[in-house]
């Protein structure tokens, strides 16, 4: 019965039923229960028959020991009737007695056979089932991403609803939209953002914060050396991490500005339009 069992175990993928999932796990449970079913079947049918087995072996043997008591030879021989050649090669043979007896004196079931066959397959199988279980933690690290990632979009839908509500913006409004509404209430916001987008994105140069300095109008000295500070930056610019590096960087812009909600809202809005 083992023998009848598929030889790779994944073949039992597809007698799969049922509503669950289609996964390694669950064929590589099919088929070791098919496997030790039909073990179980074999170890059965091969003790029903050992005592037939022991009296066909006390048989045999009675045989072959009257044949061998009266001198019946267990070979014979006869020159080859098909050969064509000068000096005909001889064919040995069994005994008529000895093949009498191998194939009416069944003394093997095919067990050991049979237990070979489970071995092996049983091994094949059990590295299936492991790499079902590799599967299954993959599935679950994926669900669980997949959990965290619904938490996550719904956090951002939270806060975008109460950013919409704090700033009375349209229910419509994205994360973008929120965040050009806040750059325009305050113009270090505007720079900032700016910067740090840039700091994100040079590959079209500074042209960001090059229009955002177009637009911030100088009212105090420190705005002045805001502007002066930045502006150095767009000479022989290289890479966007000049604005994080630089006197009035990116978060210390943040942090001057007066409304510090603000900030913090705009900063949100930045990082959660990337997620849009």
């Amino acid at each position: 019965m083992v023998r009848k069992c598929m030889a790779s175990p994944s073949s039992y993928m597809n007698q799969l039923s049922g509503y669950g999932e289609k996964t390694i796990a669950r064929a590589a449970a099919l088929a070791l229960r098919e496997l030790e079913t039909a073990r179980a079947r074999d170890v059965a049918l091969h003790e029903a028959n050992l005592p037939a087995l022991a009296n066909n072996r006390i048989i045999a043997a009675q045989i072959i020991a009257l044949n061998e008591s009266i001198g019946m030879p267990k070979r014979w021989t006869e020159r080859d009737r098909n050969s064509r050649a000068r000096y005909p090669k001889t064919i040995g043979h069994d005994a008529g007695y000895l093949s009498d007896v191998a194939r009416e004196v069944k003394t093997d079931d095919g067990f050991d056979l049979a237990t070979h066959s489970y071995n092996g397959m049983k091994a094949d199988y059990d590295r299936y089932a492991e790499s079902g279980k590799t599967e299954a933690e993959q599935i679950a690290r994926r669900r669980e991403a997949e959990q965290q990632q619904l938490v996550e979009r719904r956090k951002a839908d939270m806060e975008l609803a109460g950013l919409l509500l704090r700033y009375e913006l349209p229910i419509e409004s994205s994360w973008s939209d929120v965040l050009e509404h806040l750059r325009g209430k305050d113009q270090r916001i505007d720079l900032a953002v700016a910067m740090q987008q840039t700091r994100g994105d040079w590959s079209e140069g500074p042209y960001r914060v090059r229009d955002a300095l177009n637009g911030f109008t100088i009212q105090t000295d420190e705005d002045k050396e805001i502007a002066a500070d930045v502006a150095s930056q767009l000479y022989d610019f290289d890479d966007g991490r000049c604005f994080r590096d630089c006197t009035w960087n990116y978060s210390r812009l943040f942090a001057s500005v007066a409304d510090q909600q603000l900030a913090t809202d705009a900063q949100t809005a930045a990082a959660r339009r990337g997620d849009e």
